[in-house]
């Protein structure tokens, strides 16, 4: 299904975001198996020799795991694991277009088949596309 080129807010503030609180269990698993998700954390490892010495590495990470969105002074952008969903499908399908010119998800469905919970990501896009072209068609 094509996603219009403008998601409405009513898109974005869709009840079909809170569905997911409940279903996700906030795993990760569909970021990690992702062949386009590149979410990096930075963590600090210390050799035991002297305390002082160490390296900061690069590690995998994923937007849909507690804590991820975490800031100074105890904030977190995206404690739902709704919100989480609306970020990275938005983010895979709509926000990464507008920069580059492609979607982001290449289809490939691995993500639908590590999900625990059965969770399908090309049905939430489908239904993203559905509300997407209501609006636009509201608008018209």
């Amino acid at each position: 299904m094509e996603i219009p080129e403008r998601l409405d807010n009513s898109v974005i503030q869709a009840p079909l975001w809170k569905e997911y609180d409940s279903r996700c269990v906030g795993c990760g698993r569909c970021n990690f198996v992702c062949p386009t998700c590149t979410c990096f954390t930075m963590q600090d490892i210390y050799y035991t020799d002297n305390g002082r010495a160490g390296e900061r590495r690069r590690v995998h990470a994923s937007c849909m795991v507690d804590g991820y969105t975490d800031v100074a002074g105890g904030g977190c952008y995206r404690k739902a694991n709704g919100e989480r969903m609306r970020f990275k499908v938005l983010h895979k399908i709509s926000d990464f277009k507008k920069q580059f010119g492609d979607q982001m998800c290449v289809g490939c469905g691995r993500c639908d088949d590590i999900c625990p919970e059965y969770i399908s990501f090309s049905a939430c896009v489908n239904r993203v596309a559905a509300l997407a072209k209501e609006e636009n068609r509201h608008e018209s």
